[in-house]
């Protein structure tokens, strides 16, 4: 049986680093066969140190895709004729999408199969297997960004004593299972993509700005911006009754 290359087999002379973006392909979207040793027209080549390219490969699919996906390829040598190949099995995975860990959940770091070749997922497409993956709450789905970072909240939790580890990231899912970054913690991260809007209007109609803010950053940072933002806007009248004053303000704190 002479092999082609098509959308669930990937022929490779030797081990490249190519090869991993073709397991994250293939576990993103199908499964499929690769086969090291073999020619691109099909012809058999074998390689000399099976063992030695079983390592490479497995430790390369530890170490640079996430989620893991260990557990979804399999690993098998084969004699044809005085040659040895190694097949490598890799089924669809069920965390998609599944990336290059320095890269990120980005189109260069997600890859799926079109045809016979590996290649970048548009944001659309890793949009939809996010979805498809982590169903429709908001804060439990995967961020798109990964590289973040909570100067913010680490000072917000320590004013109250609260640690704020791995673990407890992990327990307040702002990490999921995988250790991957939510969209909470998106939200609680400095690099939060979200803001909020503020408007003073002159009088009560909306057609003179007294003054206008937007806020940035992580959520505690804009809480806390916004709760000064309105404080100041939040004026104190005095109600004098008899001998005695009361300051009231136009809103209580409490509700604001």
């Amino acid at each position: 049986m002479v092999l082609i290359e098509d959308s669930t087999t990937e022929l490779k002379r030797e081990y490249t680093n190519e090869i991993i973006k073709t397991v994250i392909a293939f576990v993103n979207t199908n499964g499929g066969t690769i086969y090291i040793g073999i020619e691109d027209d099909g012809d058999v080549a074998g390689i000399e140190n099976v063992n030695e390219t079983i390592l490479k490969v497995s430790n390369a699919v530890r170490d640079s895709i996430k989620p893991d996906v260990t557990l979804f390829t399999d690993y098998k040598k084969e004699q044809i004729g005085n040659k040895t190949i190694l097949i490598i099995s890799v089924q669809k995975g069920t965390a998609s999408p599944y990336y290059l860990t320095g890269k990120g959940i980005r189109p260069e770091g997600v890859f799926v199969r079109q045809g016979a070749s590996s290649v970048p997922a548009t944001e659309t497409a890793i949009l939809h297997m996010i979805k498809d993956t982590d169903g429709e709450t908001y804060e439990e789905v995967r961020s798109l960004n990964q590289d973040l970072t909570f100067e913010c909240a680490e000072k917000e939790f320590a004013k109250h004593n609260i640690s704020f580890e791995e673990n407890q990231k992990k327990t307040l899912q702002i990490k999921n299972a995988d250790d991957i970054y939510t969209n909470l913690g998106l939200l609680l991260s400095d690099q939060c993509i979200h803001t909020i809007k503020l408007a003073v209007y002159e009088g009560d109609e909306k057609e003179q700005f007294k003054d206008r803010r937007e806020f940035s950053g992580s959520l505690f940072s804009q809480l806390n911006d916004v709760y000064e933002f309105i404080d100041r806007y939040n004026n104190i009248r005095s109600d004098i009754n008899g001998l005695h004053r009361t300051d009231v303000r136009d809103y209580p704190t409490e509700a604001i």
